[in-house]
């Protein structure tokens, strides 16, 4: 698993998904893709209940593994709740929950553990591997150093779209992290 850190919003470049550019070919990326933000950019004004019935139309799954899904996310009790009264941890699980469902081999995750409880973040780490095993690509991009060791391979730091040093995890737990990430936010 790639994470990357960038340390200023000013992002350039391209991604390639199984080979085809993101910039040219968005419409056959997006069927190989998934990509998972902190930030909801549902429609707050639709139920939960809504939310998932959406997926389960676009995804093909059958009856049996939706009602096990179902009852996994609580969903009897959350189904009427819109989704801006449901907290961080509620949307930010089923939205994974139903997006593994498009059974990708790639993703794409920002900040989407950040700000959550122990918990979640545990738990979402577990599912992380679970996707790694299965041979899945992730590329997670966090400003958070600090994290990055737990749960990536090879770490990358970037800053104003260029890659300035790749480490792999291991090493980079033998690093101190405060002085490394003081290092990359000093500016040039």
């Amino acid at each position: 698993m790639n994470i990357f850190s960038g340390l200023e919003s000013d992002y350039k470049g391209t991604i390639a998904v199984d080979g085809f550019d993101v910039r040219k070919e968005w419409a056959t990326c997006r069927e190989k893709l998934v990509i998972l933000s902190r930030e909801n950019q549902w429609p707050q004004d639709i139920s939960a209940g809504e939310m998932v019935s959406f997926f389960k139309r676009t995804v093909d799954i059958s009856e049996d593994d939706f009602e096990e899904l179902y009852v996994k996310l609580n969903m009897e009790q959350i189904h009427s709740r819109r989704i801006n009264e449901l907290q961080d941890m509620e949307w930010r699980n089923i939205l994974f929950s139903l997006l593994r469902l498009k059974q990708c081999k790639n993703y794409i995750f920002h900040e989407f553990a950040a700000n959550m409880p122990l918990a979640f973040s545990l738990e979402f780490k577990k599912n992380l591997q679970r996707l790694k095993e299965s041979a899945c690509s992730i590329l997670y991009l966090s400003g958070d150093v600090f994290v990055a060791p737990e749960i990536g391979d090879r770490i990358g730091f970037m800053k104003k779209g260029k890659l300035l040093l790749e480490l792999k995890a291991s090493r980079m737990r033998k690093m101190n992290l405060k002085e490394l990430y003081f290092q990359f936010m000093v500016d040039d």
